[in-house]
């Protein structure tokens, strides 16, 4: 998937645990689920980048304008992403 296609989020930064306002990172996403899955033993990363783009989406939908969400909020969404999706064994390793 191209820079281009991927969902961009309508925010660029989060809310660190500290309280530290830092730049959005995609990548801290798909590589925090490609964690959880090899620990299960999936180890397919494409599928780590699509539950991360859809996890983006969502996120984009409840965070528009001013909002920035924490980096618990982003977990929130994950976890509610691999469930639905029916990976719930990747999200028992990702919690």
């Amino acid at each position: 998937m191209s820079d281009q296609t991927k969902p961009q989020p309508s925010f660029d930064r989060i809310i660190k645990r500290t309280g530290e306002v830092v730049p959005f990172e995609r990548l801290k996403i798909v590589n925090a689920i490609f964690k959880a899955a090899t620990a299960v033993g999936d180890r397919e990363k494409v599928k780590a980048e699509q539950l991360a783009d859809k996890t983006i989406a969502a996120l984009r939908e409840c965070y528009q304008g001013e909002n920035i969400p924490s980096v618990e909020d982003i977990q929130d969404h994950v976890e509610k992403t691999l469930i639905e999706d029916g990976w719930a064994e990747i999200a028992k390793a990702y919690i």
